[in-house]
């Protein structure tokens, strides 16, 4: 398989199989205080770059909410014919505090799971509370344990194998040691290794001695 396309292949499988499963904040650089009417959205998902805003594709509001394919090392055994890629996921989240159009009401519901039903907490209350905080960062990891429960039980990346018996690892992004702080911005990543076979043509300055 050619590498743009499995880039674009396994950015696609994260869309379906990740993304569509969350709902985080949309960010507002201007507004993210009591002013802010809390805004859901899907994290897109790009392969390679993270696009500036400027750059965005059509119908992608913001660069995050968002996961990132990178490859970030390849080999190729020439021998056996497989070729493994190092794949990482770069997530990020954008999260200022605690809005409270965010919160959930419990309400009793004898036919409900568990006995209760959800609604969000709306009305002139709800939209003036605002807390500012440091817990954006269980946004992002909520993100990682979602993708994470897609990877492991996946066998397969639009035709890739996943490599199980070499793990995954995860963590936050770092910077001399000290974990990455762009409040209220949240970073994460993980990574795996996918592996695929990779078919030899004869080179044109051979092929009349075959």
């Amino acid at each position: 398989m050619k590498i743009v396309k499995i880039l674009d292949d396994v950015c696609g499988w994260c869309r379906e199989n990740i993304c569509q499963k969350v709902s985080m904040k949309l960010p507002d650089d201007e507004t993210n205080d009591q002013g802010y009417e809390p805004k859901y959205v899907t994290p897109a998902a790009f392969p390679l770059y993270l696009p500036a805003k400027d750059r965005l594709p059509p119908g992608v509001p913001a660069p995050i909410p968002s996961l990132c394919v990178q490859l970030m090392e390849g080999k190729d055994e020439l021998i056996g014919k497989s070729r493994r890629l190092n794949i990482r996921l770069c997530l990020a989240a954008w999260n200022p505090g605690e809005h409270g159009g965010e919160n959930f009401i419990p309400h009793p519901a004898p036919g409900k799971l568990g006995g209760y039903a959800y609604t969000r907490w709306s009305g002139p209350e709800a939209q003036d509370y605002y807390r500012r905080n440091a817990e954006g960062w269980r946004d992002v990891w909520s993100f990682v344990d979602t993708a994470l429960a897609a990877v492991e039980n996946a066998e397969y990346f639009a035709g890739l194998r996943l490599v199980k018996e070499l793990g995954i690892t995860y963590g936050p992004f770092t910077e001399e040691g000290a974990i990455w702080d762009y409040y209220p911005y949240w970073h994460s990543w993980i990574a795996f290794t996918l592996e695929c076979g990779i078919v030899q043509k004869t080179p044109d300055a051979y092929s009349h001695l075959l």
